[in-house]
């Protein structure tokens, strides 16, 4: 008879101790998911940004890949950007500077390319929404092939018309690409995921940011072998760069 109320009690507990983790987890996704954004240039959405912390808190900026924000074609910025919180129009925020864009689409190579594919975006006006914290990482600092690195992925879905979360994803490895600022990664991708920011799950920060496809062929027919993606890794270089634009801002 005593054993009775003392399992009750016991399951009770249990299914609250899920039920505010799992509200808690929901929360976090929530918060995660406010933080993203689309970018809006010359009348078509070209990417995804993510709203991040930084020393100047009187400026809100983003970071996505280049290429979102500058024309491939012309190698120069569109004429008019802006970032829509949540993909929200009513909360359009013009992009009125962005960093170092001049050398940033110049590399011939394709993996030097890829490296140089990310941009920092100051908006006219001050953001009010959670931001994401840039974590510095590594080649060396990555799992090897037996313990893969656990990724999240915050992506524009076009079909759906609005951020979500991809969460069955992992870092990868390929022998055929070694760059020491490169993230590969198997994350589900498409139109408008480019900019997309990648976060380790342990740890919810961000790691990388998407910059598109990486198709691996075998030689000598050129036989495709696999398709990844690829993200550029926050490194010093990556770091350093935010420091001096956040400094550089009126």
């Amino acid at each position: 008879m005593n054993n009775k109320p003392v399992k009750r009690l016991t399951l009770l507990m249990v299914v609250v101790t899920h039920s505010t983790l799992a509200w808690t987890s929901q929360n976090q996704t929530n918060s995660m998911l406010e933080a993203i954004g689309t970018i809006f240039c010359d009348g078509l959405i070209r990417g995804t940004a993510s709203h991040i912390q930084h020393d100047r808190e009187d400026y809100s900026i983003v970071i996505t890949a280049a290429h979102v924000l500058l024309d491939r074609k012309t190698r120069s910025a569109f004429r008019s950007c802006s970032y829509r919180a949540s993909n929200a129009r009513f909360q359009n925020f013009l992009i009125s500077k962005i960093s170092t864009p001049g050398k940033l689409l110049r590399g011939s190579d394709a993996l030097e390319g890829m490296s140089k594919d990310w941009v920092f975006a100051m908006l006219n006006q001050k953001l009010h929404a959670p931001k994401l914290r840039l974590r510095r990482y590594s080649q060396e600092s990555l799992p090897n092939t037996k313990k893969k690195l656990s990724l999240a992925m915050l992506v524009y879905d076009g079909k759906l018309g609005k951020i979500k979360s991809v969460e069955n994803c992992r870092s990868m490895q390929s022998p055929h690409v070694e760059h020491p600022t490169l993230l590969l990664h198997n994350c589900a991708h498409g139109p408008g995921v480019s900019g997309a920011p990648l976060l380790n799950l342990q740890t919810l920060e961000l790691i990388g940011v998407h910059g598109g496809q990486l198709i691996i062929t075998h030689l000598p027919h050129f036989n495709i072998e696999g398709i990844l993606g690829q993200a550029r890794l926050i490194d010093d270089e990556v770091l350093d760069e935010l420091k001096r634009f956040s400094m550089s801002l009126p």
